[in-house]
């Protein structure tokens, strides 16, 4: 028989019942009617049938139908609903379905309601339908039940509101009534995945061709499989669909009616014959639970089959498959291999760098091989990045505008950065020629750390990382990433961790100790207790991130021991030198500003220690003065834009020097002496230290406290120790305490060794225009250092004690 004609049969026989049933029903109005008086004694007509008469038919009544099913088999959709369904649940779905058929039904159960008015199937209507005997009005009884295959799959759902007893309308699901009265089953044949984000849109696809083309495996013992990893859950779901089945994708989001959404991708599987796979990548692990749990709950006791895909196991009695993300050889093999089935030429260079710098699954190569104008590797890679996803609202993609060429930088920072672009561009390809796989982790990161004050360059350096590597710069929005709520932080943090994984970018944190600050031992409170949940799992997280993740921090000693370990590169961002100053003067007064003669950049670079922010700052400063002064640029505007600048960071900083009377400039006072001596000196040092060794040794002035030492070690610091000066003269004599700081005190030995040295070499004949001598004490004079130390309550560090007299 064919669809329509088992329909028709099944109505026939539906129509049987309602007959029978409206004999039944004429018999009880006639009981319930009595001798017609009205008042009281129409009221005594109503009780004097007992119940048992009233369900009986009358004698003029045909016999009651059999007992036999009503929908006889050959419909296909029906079939495969009578796998989860029992006789009477599918004679209740018949007699809900019968009004899509033929209208005449909806006046036929108005009358068996005794409510003209109430055109919908109540209760009443289907018992009296279909309970033609009390074994079968149980049946039906339980089929209509709360915890009945046909609510739990949400296939019969009742109306919202308060009703009489049996006068609950009922309805049947859309989807439901699409499939059983379409013309053609679901395609299986689509080449490509079918996702859906809606429990209107899974309706949509039970009637139309939409799958994710036939399985190639075997069917799993278990109904129920939980995909879990950050692979392809899709064409893992695939290895074990039975063949000649079709996978339907189903993405849900995490909103108040994804229980609704997974239900309508259930009855997708059941309707159209489907393996309905539910993605739930994106939710927490606490949201994920019981949703998974109610449809274990769902498959174990109805029947069906439904594969749910989920970032992490989840803590149900399911069977799990693991889907493992491709590794770079097997992207790379994709890339090949659909070349070569398109006839496409491309290289291997080409493919190598498009297998490491995109992550996009095999239906996305196609499509990015067959529809290139040119197989090139910037049209190829332009393309395939088109296939990112949607940003998550806690990252931002920024455009990347500074290339690392752009940039002025110590050696050693550019340096660590070239290391870094030649690690990630070609690890994947070392990994596999070399087997390093098998002694290191290199499948995941890098993870690196920019460490430096604030505006050094660590941002900029960020742009140019991504663009050496050709990818795009993720950043985080740290007020959209941290939420009062508990899992949500977590999750907008998976979120962005897997935005910038697919997409193979840089993922850059700015003020990373805002998110990864030390753990707090004995945690009391709710908050540190959460600040500790917090950084334990984002530990997780990035060390399992598959994707270059850049941390940059102001406050190095701020971050957790255990992420400082996990850096593969920690690079330091110092302040420039004086030449390096210079040259970002130079880039910072573009050739378009006006300048006037002798311009001195030289000499603005020596004097004032700025980092490249701050010059960058007192540069578009100083052109804003200019013209607003409507002259080129002078050493005079220049000179007074620093002075703003320095003043409005709170830093000390002087109007034009004053002139005697005679025009000449006034000799410097004691301040301006002793500022041009410690800046020489620290420049002579900082000269040594950064020739000597690789890392990067602070200069740190004052009185050397744990805050100013803190984050700051290896370190030199200078203390003044005493100043004095003759009686009516603008000399002066002072005494400066240096000492040594490492993390490591075995180092201080060897630290202040290279110190001692530099300082002993220090030929220091003149200061601001006046002769000076320097003397170096000798170490031994223990009694001035225990004094010093005592008085910052400290044991006697490495130091040495240094002389400057000034004329």
């Amino acid at each position: 028989m064919t669809r329509d004609e088992v329909l028709t049969r099944a109505l026939s026989r539906l129509d049987a019942q309602l007959l029978h049933a409206c004999d039944v029903e004429q018999h009880r109005v006639t009981l319930l009617a009595g001798d017609g008086r009205t008042g009281w004694d129409g009221v005594r007509n109503l009780l004097r049938p007992t119940v048992a008469e009233l369900a009986q038919p009358g004698p003029a009544s045909a016999p009651a139908p059999s007992d036999e099913p009503l929908v006889p088999a050959g419909h296909p959709v029906l079939d495969r609903l009578r796998t989860v369904l029992d006789v009477a649940s599918l004679d209740v779905l018949l007699l809900l379905l019968a009004p899509h058929v033929d209208p005449r039904y909806q006046s036929v159960y108005a009358v068996l309601h005794d409510d003209l008015d109430e055109r919908r199937v109540t209760e009443r209507v289907v018992l009296l339908g279909l309970g033609t005997s009390p074994r079968r009005r149980g049946a039906v009884r339980r089929a209509l039940a709360a915890g009945s295959a046909l609510a739990r799959g949400g296939l019969v759902r009742r109306a919202p509101g308060a009703f009489a007893p049996l006068g609950s309308p009922l309805e049947l699901a859309p989807d439901v009534v699409d499939a059983v009265l379409g013309d053609a089953a679901p395609g299986v044949d689509a080449p490509r995945s079918s996702h859906v984000a809606g429990a209107a849109r899974v309706a949509a696809v039970t009637g139309t061709a939409g799958t994710a083309g036939p399985g190639r495996g075997s069917l799993t013992a278990a109904p129920l499989l939980v995909v879990h990893g950050t692979g392809d859950a899709v064409a893992a779901a695939r290895s074990v669909t039975p063949p000649g089945a079709a996978l339907l994708v189903v993405e849900v989001a995490p909103a108040p009616d994804a229980a609704d959404v997974c239900r309508a991708a259930w009855r997708a599987g059941v309707l159209a014959g489907l393996a309905p796979l539910v993605d739930l990548r994106g939710w927490t692990e606490h949201e994920t639970t019981p949703v998974v749990a109610a449809l274990v709950g769902l498959v174990d006791d109805v029947g069906g089959r439904l594969w749910v895909a989920s970032r992490q196991p989840v803590a149900v009695a399911a069977p799990h498959l693991e889907a493992r993300p491709p590794d770079w050889s097997q992207r790379r093999r994709t890339w090949t291999s659909t070349a070569a089935a398109l006839g496409v030429a491309l290289d291997d260079a080409t493919a190598d760098v498009l297998a490491s710098r995109h992550r996009i699954d095999a239906a996305a190569v196609h499509d990015v091989l067959a529809d290139a104008p040119v197989p090139d590797l910037a049209t190829l890679s332009a393309r395939a990045a088109a296939y990112v996803g949607a940003l998550p609202t806690a990252a931002r993609r920024p455009v990347v505008r500074r290339r690392l060429d752009d940039l002025v930088l110590a050696p050693g920072t550019r340096d660590a950065l070239d290391r870094l672009v030649h690690y990630v561009a070609r690890r994947d390809e070392l990994a596999r020629a070399q087997g390093l796989a098998a002694r290191h982790r290199v499948e995941h990161g890098p993870l690196v750390l920019f460490a430096g004050r604030s505006g050094t360059g660590k941002t900029a350096a960020a742009e140019g990382v991504a663009a050496a590597l050709g990818r795009p710069l993720f950043t985080l929005d740290l007020s959209q990433l941290m939420s009062k709520y508990i899992g949500d932080t977590e999750k907008n943090v998976d979120e962005v961790l897997r935005a910038a994984e697919q997409a193979s970018g840089v993922l850059f944190c700015d003020e990373a100790d805002a998110l990864f600050s030390h753990r707090t031992e004995g945690a009391s409170t709710a908050g540190e207790h959460f600040s500790n949940v917090l950084v334990g799992y984002l530990l997780q997280r990035i060390e399992a991130h598959e994707g270059v993740v850049v941390l940059a921090t102001n406050l190095r000693h701020a971050l957790d021991d255990a992420f400082v370990r996990r850096f593969r590169f920690r690079i330091e961002f110092p302040l420039p030198t004086p030449d390096e100053r210079e040259r970002i003067w130079d880039v910072m007064l573009p050739p378009g500003v006006p300048r006037a003669p002798g311009l001195a950049l030289a000499g603005v670079a020596r004097r004032d220690d700025l980092s490249g922010g701050d010059v960058a700052n007192a540069a578009l400063r100083a052109i804003f003065l200019a013209d607003r002064a409507g002259a080129p640029l002078t050493q005079e505007v220049l000179e007074q834009a620093v002075a703003l600048e320095l003043m409005e960071q709170g830093r000390l900083s002087r109007p034009d020097r004053p002139v005697l009377p005679d025009g000449a400039a006034a000799p410097p006072d004691r301040g301006l002496l002793l500022r041009a001596f410690v800046e020489t000196l620290q420049a002579q040092l900082r000269t040594v230290l950064r020739a000597t060794f690789l890392k990067e040794v602070h200069v740190v002035h004052g009185s050397p406290s744990q805050d100013r030492l803190a984050g700051r070690r290896p370190a030199v610091s200078l203390t003044l120790l005493r100043l004095a000066a003759p009686r009516g003269t603008r000399g002066m004599r002072a005494g400066f305490v240096v000492s040594v700081w490492s993390a490591f005190p075995e180092e201080e030995y060897e630290l202040i060794g290279v110190v001692h040295e530099a300082l002993s070499a220090l030929d220091l004949t003149e200061v601001a225009g006046r002769p000076t001598r320097v003397r170096l004490h000798e170490s031994s004079d223990f009694d001035l250092l225990h004094k010093f130390w005592s008085s910052h309550e400290r044991p006697v560090q490495a130091s040495v004690v240094l002389d400057v007299e000034i004329e």
